[in-house]
C-alpha cells in the first residue's frame, strides 16, 4: 500500500508534525506501508530519516498564510492515482480544500489529522476575531473536508474528545494514532555550534520546541523571576521565534532581571538538540496546549525529567507523582524554588516517568499501530467503494 502524507510546511523551524510523520513513515516501509510525502518549502529537516527523493516539494504562491500553491492541482491530477490513500494533516488551508476535490476526481479516499487544531483553545482560544474566522471557514469548506474523510485521526484520547465540543463534527471513525520516541541514545560530550557549550557549574533547565505564544515562555520566565533561583541555575529557550516575538520574551528577561539566567539558542537539532537534552537536569513546557508533545517523550528518552502543563495532553499518560502542573504562576514558582534544585527528587522523577511511559511510547510499539491503522482504514474505504459500485 502506498499513501500520500500532506504537509503545510517541510521546515523543522516552524514545528508541527513534520518530524513525526517522516520518521514513522520511514520505518513503516518495512511492515509494508510505503508512503511520500508533499509539502511547501522550502525543505528544511537536518537529520532527514526518509529517502528525499520521496518528499515533493512545492513552492506556495501568494497569499502565503492561505498555503496557495498554483501548482498543487497540476501536481495532483499526475500523481494522484498512484496513491491508495491521502492523509491531510492540519487544517484551514487552501492545500487540503484541493486535496479534497482532487481525491474526489481521482476516487482515492483521504484520512484527516487535525494535529490540535480542532481543540477548544485553537478555535475559541486565540480571540474573537480568529474564532469568527475559523468558524466561517469550517462552514464554508474545513466541514466538507471532514465529511467526505475515511476517518479523522488524533494523537491523544483528550484531543479526540475536545475535538468534539468545537464544532459537529461527520458520524465517522475517530481513531487516536499517538506519536513514540526511539530507544536512548548517548549524548554528545559537545555541541556542534561552540556557543551552545554550557560550563560545568551550571545547572539548565531547558525549553525546546517553537516559541510561540501559546507555549507559554512568557510565564515560564515570569515563575523564575519569581522563583529567585541560585545564579548558577540557566534557562534555555531553543527554538525558532519570530524575530518581533524573541524581542519580547528577551526584553521581558530584562525587566524581570533574570536576563543573566535565560539564553535564546534558536532553533537546534541533530548533536545540538541531543546535547541540551542531555546537558539539561529539567525539561520545563507550561503551554497553554499542546495535542500531544513529542519533545516530552525525547527529553525522558534522553534521561532529563520533565515538569510540564496540564494542559500538554500527553500529561494524561503519565503517572500521578509526575510533574503536571495547573498553568498557575504560584504552582510553578513553587516547583521551581522547591523541588526542581531537589538532586533526590529528580531522580526519582526521571526513574517513574521512564519505566511508566517508555514502554507505552515505544518507536517500535508506536510504529505497528500507526502502519497497521492506515492500511485498515483505506483497505476499508477501498471494500467500501467496490460495494458502492456493484
Amino acid at each position: 500500500m502506498r499513501v500520500l502524507h500532506v504537509l503545510h510546511s517541510l521546515d523543522q523551524r516552524y514545528g508541527g508534525p513534520l518530524r513525526a510523520v517522516l520518521d514513522l513513515s520511514a520505518r513503516s516501509i518495512a511492515l509494508g506501508l510505503d508512503a511520500e510525502v508533499l509539502g511547501f518549502g522550502p525543505l528544511s529537516i537536518p537529520d532527514n530519516p526518509f529517502p528525499p527523493e520521496l518528499i515533493h516539494e512545492l513552492p506556495i504562491g501568494f497569499p502565503r498564510r492561505y498555503g496557495y500553491c498554483p501548482g498543487l492541482r497540476t501536481w495532483t491530477d499526475v500523481n494522484l492515482a498512484r496513491f491508495d490513500g491521502v492523509i491531510l494533516h492540519g487544517m484551514w488551508l487552501y492545500p487540503n480544500w484541493t486535496l479534497l476535490k482532487a481525491c474526489n476526481r481521482a476516487n482515492v479516499p483521504y484520512i484527516c489529522f487535525p494535529h490540535g487544531m480542532l481543540d477548544p483553545w485553537s478555535i475559541f482560544g486565540q480571540g474573537r476575531f480568529k474564532a469568527a474566522k475559523k468558524t466561517l471557514y469550517w462552514l464554508l469548506r474545513e466541514r466538507s473536508i471532514f465529511r467526505n474523510a475515511s476517518a479523522v485521526f488524533f494523537t491523544t484520547e483528550r484531543e479526540r474528545r475536545l475535538a468534539q465540543e468545537t464544532f459537529v463534527l461527520p458520524a465517522i471513525s475517530f481513531v487516536v494514532v499517538p506519536y513514540g520516541v526511539d530507544g536512548p541514545h548517548d549524548a554528545p560530550p559537545a555541541p556542534a555550534r561552540p556557543e551552545l557549550h554550557i560550563p560545568a557549574n551550571r545547572k539548565v533547565a531547558l525549553f525546546l520546541g517553537r516559541v510561540h505564544p501559546k507555549k507559554n515562555v512568557d510565564f515560564l520566565i515570569k515563575a523564575w523571576a519569581q522563583a529567585k533561583l541560585d545564579p548558577s541555575w540557566l534557562l534555555i529557550v531553543a527554538g525558532s521565534a519570530e524575530p518581533e516575538y524573541r524581542k519580547v520574551l528577551e526584553a521581558l528577561a530584562k525587566q524581570c532581571d533574570v536576563q543573566k539566567q535565560v539564553r535564546f539558542v534558536g532553533s537546534v537539532a541533530g548533536t545540538d538538540k541531543s546535547y541540551l537534552l542531555g546537558r539539561a537536569s529539567w525539561f520545563l513546557l507550561p503551554s497553554k496546549q499542546e495535542n500531544f508533545g513529542i519533545a516530552v517523550l525525547e527529553a525522558l528518552n534522553a534521561g532529563c525529567p520533565v515538569a510540564i502543563s496540564d494542559q500538554v495532553y500527553l500529561a494524561d499518560s503519565f503517572h500521578d507523582k509526575s510533574e503536571i502542573l495547573p498553568v498557575n504562576l504560584d504552582a510553578w514558582v513553587e516547583f521551581l524554588r522547591d523541588r526542581m534544585p531537589d538532586e533526590r527528587h529528580r531522580q526519582t522523577i526521571i526513574r517513574l516517568d521512564r519505566e511508566y511511559l517508555i514502554p507505552k511510547f515505544s518507536i517500535g510499539v508506536v510504529t505497528r499501530n500507526w502502519a497497521e491503522t492506515i492500511t485498515d482504514v483505506f483497505a476499508d474505504a477501498a471494500k467500501s467503494r467496490i460495494l458502492e459500485k456493484s
